[in-house]
């Protein structure tokens, strides 16, 4: 094997039989294969991104079999300033020592997977979209292991071929490497090559490994799982069993199909407070859905990794919240009804490469759905969602990278279809400078009828630490992708320029990011919907790792065409928003943060807001943390009924708390409560005439129109206790016990909303599941 670095030179490894090879991976380096192999130590430092030499010796290693490709790291540092943290999979917040390899398996930037190991043996992965969007959606059987030394620390990495897609090669094949170390007590990471965050170019540009005679095996998984559950509230439990199958039966195709599939209580959402007309996102945790799911992103508005989210394919809509049925009159469903999940039937998944063509196809189909109501049962059917997906790329003299992708999606249900066909398109030019992204899509959904819209997202970056974003949007008031995708709004057209500025190697402070923006938005009427002007919007972290987040922005007169849900267009007043935050060095066993804001009110007055929180880690394996915040609105204003609207006296108390213990790194017990709180009341009240000049929608200060008080309070829980053991790759036994609660009430205290939340929540299981993966 050799490694063909970008500026032509080439460094020769190392191919071993896999038998002669004989890795334990163990993290100890002991192997007599790992001596036989001469060492890369040529990282640099990248964030603060200053390239300096590093403070410590990092040698890589990197050899390959016909199986897998191995890679260890033998890391220099005091013993004394070693920080280990342990924690669960995927988890990329905390400030700890850990090495990170990424893979661009397609050889041409294309594509990539990441993986990094934390000391402790804790694992995190995902996939990589150029030129450096990473996320978490993906999870590989993988295998690592660390172990501390005399001298530091060391890892190893091993990476099965049939873990990741490759283009079909019958002699020669190239893949990209990117290695990298986070130093936590410098709060620094280091990387080979030195591409830092602020560089213009990534996937591009990494050096390639050239194999010969790596033929992917054939390769298959099923994960047969079974899982009971315990529904307090109902007094009634439910047994579950099915399976999914993975089949990779070349290195560039891969089958994924899901029978009676459980997506149930493993996992939870955030709390979320939302009563604009708004939705909220929530990501995807579903590791079925997660698989080979970056196909399907087609840009980087689908991850939202540049500011804003417009994806043609969310999955979490499947076993979404199904419609409700058509009830008599005076019948209602209740709450428990109406925010129980759809179950599925089953999904199958295809992904694949030909050529320079790569392709994704899925489907997924809900069960029927039964409610409760008025003391009968009501029925309605489930949704079928399809989705293709395929794009060309290649790179070529004038291009680092170009892309021209289709992807189509179709939801069926008796009541309602929709179909959503778009066009993307892609070009990186060489060097990086200039990076475009943008899409051309057209929607058609039996209430909306047919839409479109089209984005550009162009990205300048004149030199390291400079970059110049620009996003144009327009999107007409019949352009819906929400029944299987997601949208903020439609009916837009908009502008929006960010400029970026990150310097270092200071002297005062570490570093500074420096983020100003402008941006304009209006609709199809010629109402300016959104516009910002930033005087201050950036962070310093300083000398002693600490962190600053400084902001100052105002927003002109505006009109909202949302908040009013469909009944009108209103003006708002001109607003400041300020904030200021504090967080202290992450990597030490205590570190708080806090911080205040204030922000204008959209009719008058102002809301402020502070909060508080610690993190403790008395041991490694050991975490508590806990954050209170407080909310004093003045002037909140929330739409009642037709034209009328109200502003609230409110506060708002939230808490967060959580406790986290590992026995190892594969068993984990967690505590985790979130709760908030709102105490609303009535004070001024305001009418939208519906006749209104486009341009002078004032809304009018009148009396309390008749009916009872519009005050109120509301209480949001969210308690989970969860046992997980990870009993071998991908193989999981879950015990976890949930409480929750979404309710709007009477206006009532604070104890009083808590307690009635935890004494008669909406929903209250306990849930066991045991899955696990056999085959190769």
């Amino acid at each position: 094997m050799e490694v063909a670095l970008r500026d032509g030179s080439v460094l020769a490894l190392q191919h071993f039989e896999h038998s002669a090879a004989n890795i334990d991976v163990d993290g100890r380096l002991d192997e007599a294969v790992w001596g036989r192999i001469a060492p890369i130590n040529e990282m640099r430092v990248i964030d603060p991104d200053t390239l300096e030499n590093t403070a410590h010796d990092s040698q890589v290693r990197i050899f390959y079999t016909e199986r897998g490709i191995y890679v260890s790291f033998d890391l220099q540092q005091p013993t004394d300033s070693i920080v280990q943290r342990i924690s669960g999979r995927d988890n990329r917040d905390l400030d700890r020592d850990s090495v990170s390899i990424t893979l661009d398996t397609s050889g041409q930037g294309l594509f990539a997977y990441w993986m990094t190991l934390a000391l402790g043996d804790n694992q995190a992965d995902g996939t990589v979209l150029p030129e450096r969007n990473y996320t978490t959606q993906w999870d590989g059987a993988w295998y690592g292991a660390t172990q501390q030394t005399s001298t530091g620390w060391s890892a190893e990495f091993y990476v099965p071929w049939g873990q990741m897609a490759m283009p079909r090669e019958d002699s020669v094949r190239r893949i990209g490497v990117y290695t990298e170390r986070k130093v936590a007590y410098l709060n620094q990471t280091w990387a080979w090559p030195a591409i830092p965050e602020s560089s213009s170019i990534f996937m591009s540009n990494l050096p390639l490994l050239e194999l010969e005679g790596v033929s992917v095996r054939q390769q298959w998984s099923v994960f047969p799982y079974v899982s009971s559950t315990f529904d307090e509230i109902d007094s009634d439990v439910d047994y579950k069993g099915g399976f999914d199958v993975f089949w990779r039966p070349s290195s560039n195709f891969q089958m994924t199909a899901a029978v009676n599939p459980d997506f149930g209580s493993a996992e939870s959402d955030n709390v979320v407070v939302n009563l604009t007309a708004s939705e909220t996102f929530f990501p995807e945790k579903r590791l079925f859905f997660l698989e080979g799911q970056e196909v399907f992103n087609t840009t980087p508005r689908s991850t939202g990794s540049n500011g804003k989210r417009l994806s043609i394919v969310n999955t979490r809509r499947i076993g979404a919240r199904p419609r409700p049925p058509k009830l008599p009159a005076g019948i209602s469903l209740p709450t428990r009804e109406r925010i129980r999940p759809a179950d599925l039937l089953g999904a199958v998944k295809a992904t694949g490469q030909v050529g320079s063509v790569r392709y994704g196809v899925m489907t997924a189909f809900e069960d029927e759905s039964e409610f409760l109501a008025g003391g009968k049962r009501y029925f309605q059917d489930g949704r079928d969602f399809a989705a293709f997906r395929m794009i060309y790329e290649d790179s070529s003299n004038n291009a680092a990278y170009r892309g021209l992708g289709y992807i189509g999606s179709v939801v069926q249900h008796p009541e309602e279809d929709a179909e959503v066909h778009a066009v993307d398109f892609h070009y990186l030019t060489v060097g990086g400078r200039w990076n475009v992204d943008g899409q051309i899509i057209r929607t058609n959904t039996d209430m909306d009828g047919s839409g479109s819209g089209v984005f550009a997202d162009v990205v300048y970056t004149p030199r390291q630490g400079i970059r110049h974003n620009f996003q144009m949007t327009y999107l007409d008031d019949t352009f819906n992708v929400n029944d299987f995708g997601f949208q903020e709004r439609n009916d837009s057209r908009e502008l929006w320029y960010r400029f970026e500025w990150v310097k270092s190697d200071l002297t005062l402070v570490r570093n500074f990011r420096f983020t100003p923006f402008l941006r304009y938005e209006e609709n199809g009427k010629g109402d300016r919907t959104n516009n910002a002007f930033p005087v201050l919007n950036g962070s310093i972290t300083l000398n002693n790792l600490d962190r600053i987040n400084l902001g100052l922005m105002y927003f002109p007169k505006r009109y909202d065409d949302l908040n009013s849900f469909g009944h009108g267009t209103f003006a708002t007043s001109a607003r400041l928003n300020s904030n200021f935050s504090y967080q202290t060095n992450t990597a030490r066993p205590v570190s708080y943060k806090f911080g205040v804001s204030t922000s204008g009110e959209f009719v008058g007055g102002d809301s402020e807001s502070a909060n508080v929180g610690v993190t403790w880690r008395p041991r490694d394996n050991i975490a508590l943390s806990t954050e209170l915040s407080y909310d004093d609105r003045d002037g909140w204003l929330l739409w009642q009924e037709n034209q009328n609207f109200t502003t609230f006296q409110a506060d708002q108390w939230r808490f967060d708390a959580s406790f986290e213990y590992y026995l190892t790194a594969k068993q984990q017990l967690s505590v985790n409560l979130q709760w908030v709180g709102i105490e609303a009341e009535e004070d001024e009240f305001y009418f939208l005439p519906s006749n209104a000049v486009t341009k002078n929608r004032d809304l009018i200060k009148t009396v309390k129109p008749a009916g009872p008080s519009d005050s109120f309070g509301l209480s949001q829980l969210n308690f989970q206790l969860r046992y997980r053991w990870q009993i071998a790759p991908l193989s999981d036994l879950f015990v976890v016990y949930t409480k929750g609660d979404n309710r709007r009430s009477a206006l009532m205290a604070f104890d009083e909303l808590f307690e009635n939340s935890w004494d008669n929540p909406l929903g209250s299981q306990l849930v066991v599941k045991l899955r696990y993966r056999l085959g190769t």
